[in-house]
């Protein structure tokens, strides 16, 4: 009756979602039936108060609303998984951001 309710919604917090924001990126790709296509290298992920932003060389690749997304890490922990619906085209992108490390 409400003990055991299947979860409707995979949307992580505002709070869970400021551990991606600022991480620097070194290239995302987008998957389109089975084939990546890069976006952009060099950039960072941003969480705004409403929606996730992906920047590659200063430009915006990807934008979604955080109420409309699901955002996983990647197994390896090497990058993150943002799914949404666009917010200028409308259509649902699945993104892959890798993460870029740098040794010192």
């Amino acid at each position: 009756m409400g003990i055991f309710k299947k979860k409707k919604s995979y949307t992580l917090s505002k709070k869970e979602l400021q551990r991606f924001s600022g991480k620097p990126i070194q290239y995302a790709v987008e998957r389109v039936d089975g084939v990546e296509r890069v976006l952009g290298k060099d950039g960072g992920i941003v969480v705004l108060d409403d929606a996730i932003v992906v920047m590659c060389e200063a430009h915006e690749v990807f934008r979604c609303l955080i109420k409309d997304s699901v955002v996983a890490e990647l197994m390896s922990g090497n990058g993150v998984e943002i799914s949404g619906y666009d917010e200028y085209t409308g259509q649902k992108r699945y993104v892959v951001a890798h993460y870029s490390y740098y040794r010192k």
